[in-house]
């Protein structure tokens, strides 16, 4: 192996063709380079820092030194970069800039081949021709794991990306590839959607990967699926799973609507997303009577489960006109919560807010002054109830995920 890097060029100056450069990678290749020493060679011929990431943004070769997920890319940015055919510029973790190149073995993404930038015509002409060798050590790689658990999970990262709309793919290859894992996408399912609130990552990352479902990771949240209607049931049962491993007080879950066919999955996981940033706002906020939940059902979400579909503009127009006047005010929306949640109460009110009742008679005064109308009517405590919700998915913010 070592008897044909004497043949490569060392610097920029004189880069072997491309064509050539082409065989001379595949041939080392095929006599059994890996990834450290592929990426080398690539170097040596184009005088710039390269990189590997694999299909889940961690850095796995280089020549810089830079290894894992500190210097890789996010699972979104790996998925831009598999679905173009032509080299895109990324920022990597640590703030390198580097054009990227996929590496796709057929339909399924092995990550992307990455040279610093910024990148001259003959560099990426070089990154072009690196990418068969590359895929030469990738696919033996995924061949020596022989079905371990690891490819199952990678399998799984494939399936949720996709109908997460993450990765590009037809509604029959998601089929395909939910059947080999076990999963008829025809059955009703739902998505679901995780967040890990605690200090080990790792340990999250190991809880997630003993999942008996496809699942797919990002940093400290995750996604996967979940099958039958019973949902609250379904995600108490994932955070007691995960919570072999890491406490279970600090994982969130969320589940979004039931769905019989992938194009449906992929709104369910757009709710999902939706009600876990509710749930991490609520968790930030002011306890209700039984505290702040971990968790959100999509069945038990009340008016959340449509407001969750409404887009994050008309949510905002619909709060502000009706909650105008306390905008700003976040001690008296807060109380408006409070007042219509508990009937009017001022005990219940006092006790959740640790509020002296004079002080809750005050606010709600204010409140009913401002507003111009008694909260509690019953032609306007719905509305208002909405506005706070709206207010509330609205604030949470999809810039979360």
């Amino acid at each position: 192996m070592d008897t044909l890097a004497p043949q490569l060029p060392v610097g920029p100056q004189a880069p072997l063709t491309p064509g050539h450069f082409d065989r001379t990678m595949t041939r080392l290749a095929l006599a059994g380079a890996g990834w450290p020493e592929l990426v080398r060679t690539l170097a040596g011929a184009t005088g710039a820092v390269c990189r590997i990431v694999g299909p889940r943004g961690d850095v796995v070769a280089g020549t810089d030194g830079i290894t894992g997920p500190a210097g890789g890319l996010p699972r979104s940015e790996v998925a831009r970069v598999l679905a173009g055919e032509e080299p895109v510029t990324v920022v990597c973790g640590d703030g390198w800039r580097a054009r990227a190149a996929r590496l796709l073995a057929g339909r399924r993404g092995m990550g992307a081949l990455l040279i610093a930038e910024p990148a001259t015509e003959a560099q990426v002409a070089h990154l072009r021709a690196s990418i068969t060798a590359v895929l030469i050590e990738a696919v033996r790689l995924d061949a020596g794991a022989g079905g371990s658990p690891a490819g199952d999970v990678l399998t799984g990262d494939v399936l949720v990306d996709g109908l997460r709309g993450v990765l590009e793919a037809t509604p029959a290859d998601l089929c395909d590839t939910g059947a080999q894992l076990g999963w008829d996408l025809t059955r009703p399912h739902r998505a679901v959607a995780l967040y890990y609130a605690g200090p080990a990552p790792a340990r999250w990352a190991g809880a997630l990967s003993w999942l008996d479902r496809p699942t797919s990771r990002e940093g400290r949240y995750a996604w996967t699926l979940a099958a039958g209607d019973d949902d609250a049931t379904e995600l108490a049962s994932l955070r007691h799973q995960l919570g072999t491993t890491v406490e279970p007080g600090l994982v969130l879950a969320a589940s979004g609507s039931l769905g019989r066919r992938p194009e449906q999955t992929r709104q369910s996981f757009a709710e999902a997303d939706r009600l876990l940033r509710l749930v991490q706002a609520r968790q930030s906020g002011p306890p209700g009577p039984a505290g702040p939940p971990g968790e959100l059902a999509f069945s038990r979400a009340g008016l959340a489960q449509l407001l969750a579909g409404v887009a994050p503009a008309r949510l905002e127009a619909f709060a502000d006109g009706q909650l105008r006047p306390l905008r700003g005010r976040p001690e008296l929306l807060e109380t408006l919560a409070a007042w219509l949640d508990s009937g009017g109460s001022r005990r219940a009110v006092s006790e959740r807010l640790h509020l002296h009742r004079n002080s809750v008679g005050y606010r709600v005064a204010t409140i009913k002054r401002l507003l111009g109308r008694d909260p509690l009517d019953p032609a306007v405590a719905p509305a208002l109830a909405a506005a706070l919700l709206a207010g509330e998915l609205v604030s949470a913010g999809p810039e979360q995920l």
